[in-house]
């Protein structure tokens, strides 16, 4: 009877030091390659592009800057487009330390305009969408460059 508990201790004993390494490994796992994650829907990767004709969005005409400390500057957009962002030969000066210095470009598309990313560090965002192609604008779009919010108005 003796020999029998003793063995059945045994396994219990080799049981638990198994499920104690499992569970350490899987803490280490975890701790080098994050938690496992469920797949989750995909999110849109850029600004969606304008869907039909250009004739029904209304064409902007400034950039509002609202910088994060300090007076909004409006920039009346021009023929040739305009950069935005750091450097001091930008046509639009945008005061932020998560600016690149040449951040986007705002150019001239079909008859309207169009934003694009110049490889900023910090990204270019539409509407709260990543640009990461030249994507159409429409008056009321909001820009995001670093931590600076520029408004497009007609």
């Amino acid at each position: 009877m003796q020999t029998a508990l003793l063995t059945l201790l045994k396994f219990v004993l080799l049981a638990s030091l198994y499920v104690f390494l499992f569970r350490a490994v899987k803490v280490i796992l975890t701790d080098l390659y994050g938690p496992r994650r469920k797949s989750a829907p995909p999110r849109p990767a850029v600004a969606a592009p304008a869907q039909g004709k250009r004739t029904s969005r209304k064409v902007p005409r400034q950039l509002v800057v609202h910088p994060t400390s300090g007076k909004a500057q409006v920039h009346q957009l021009s023929g040739h487009g305009a950069v935005l962002g750091r450097a001091p030969d930008v046509d639009v000066l945008v005061d932020d330390v998560y600016v690149s210095d040449e951040h986007a470009e705002v150019m001239p598309d079909d008859g309207g305009w169009s934003v694009r990313d110049l490889g900023s560090t910090n990204g270019t965002y539409l509407n709260g969408a990543k640009v990461t192609r030249p994507t159409p604008l429409a008056a009321g779009d909001q820009l995001r460059l670093g931590k600076t919010n520029v408004e497009v108005r007609r």
